[in-house]
């Protein structure tokens, strides 16, 4: 229903920008005297018409994809090994692995947050930009030790003024939400090739389960 609103809101003012924009050239090329305005004003103010309600959501995008390929990059500045407790003797990561049993798996997330912690900046900020674009900084800490191993940034937008008012989320062009590919590298868990990553295997770490 709501893409029905949106395509006949759009038909709609299609029609009606093409409208103005035929009666403001016809006036501009008579004033002028020069018949041959008439074509040429018609089209530069058609599309500016149509494209004005979407015009900060199209400058936006540009500056939302470079935002979001800034966030591709995941800082790594520190690994914690592990054996056995997280991955399986030939060392396979135990946490998305379905053919193990479930309560095995849950002991291994159990044990993983014993060794790091994950931490947001709450609700995050916004960004310069024609759109609203806020962005939250996620770190990863050595729970024994406190250091950082990690820190990550991610975006998101409701896209421009009419992409806010017509939808919940996202826009016309732009994805609601950006974040590195190793963030959400499973489907099954999130940050589980992150995690896998800083917690790599070592079989001469002992078990600690």
């Amino acid at each position: 229903m709501e893409g029905l609103l949106v395509l006949g809101g759009g038909a709609a003012w299609l029609a009606l920008s093409a409208w103005i924009a035929l009666r403001a050239a016809r006036y501009s090329a008579k004033v002028a005297g020069r018949p041959w305005l008439t074509d040429v004003v018609f089209v530069v103010l058609w599309a500016l018409l149509f494209l004005a309600p979407v015009a900060d959501e199209l400058i936006g995008k540009f500056q939302y994809e470079r935002y979001c390929k800034e966030a591709e990059e995941v800082k790594i500045y520190g690994t914690v090994p592990v054996g056995q407790e997280l991955y399986t003797v030939d060392g396979k990561w135990k946490i998305p692995d379905m053919s193990l049993p479930l309560e095995e798996r849950n002991q291994a997330i159990k044990i993983k947050d014993s060794i790091i912690r994950w931490e947001l900046d709450g609700l995050g900020t916004e960004a310069p930009a024609a759109i609203p674009i806020r962005y939250r900084n996620t770190k990863i800490y050595d729970v024994k030790t406190g250091r950082l191993l990690a820190e990550l940034k991610s975006y998101s937008t409701r896209g421009g003024w009419l992409s806010r008012f017509l939808f919940e989320r996202g826009g016309f062009f732009v994805e609601p939400q950006c974040y590195p590919d190793m963030l959400y590298g499973s489907k099954m868990s999130r940050g589980t090739q992150l995690e896998e990553t800083i917690l790599p295997f070592n079989k001469n770490v002992g078990d600690t389960k």
